[in-house]
């Protein structure tokens, strides 16, 4: 229970920086996109849960389709570019981030006593070094 107390006060900022761009990412695609794919954008919540839905790898590539069917080929593309922003940002990056950070956290050890029960020991060492020497 310690370990996820300290992986909570460690990933906090980036939990917090995530949730942030997931709801800028949201209300931009919930802007641009609430006529064209309705399922996904008409309404802030509806447009939060999807960009989650990308952010975590799940609709990475049904969400854009979708969007891009509605609109010219043209955009289609630069539709296409602008969700594959969200997934590399969100989830490749921020979400491994978030999870590195959690996991590093969780199964880190009590470094200080590590550390200093190292300390004793190197002292031991060189304690020992001088009486054969």
């Amino acid at each position: 229970m310690k370990n996820f107390v300290v992986a909570m006060k460690r990933s906090y900022a980036v939990f917090v920086g995530l949730l942030i761009m997931i709801i800028t990412f949201a209300m931009i695609g919930c802007g641009l996109f609430k006529d064209i794919a309705p399922e996904y954008f008409s309404t802030p919540l509806e447009a939060i849960y999807s960009t989650f839905r990308i952010f975590t790898g799940e609709g990475w590539n049904e969400i854009p389709d979708t969007v891009a069917q509605g609109v010219h080929s043209g955009w289609a593309h630069i539709i296409r570019l602008y969700f594959c922003l969200i997934l590399i940002v969100g989830c490749i990056i921020g979400m491994s981030l978030l999870n590195s950070i959690f996991v590093d956290a969780m199964v880190s050890d009590d470094e200080e006593g590590i550390k200093e029960r190292l300390n004793s020991i190197e002292s031991s060492l060189e304690e020992i070094k001088k009486r054969f020497s």
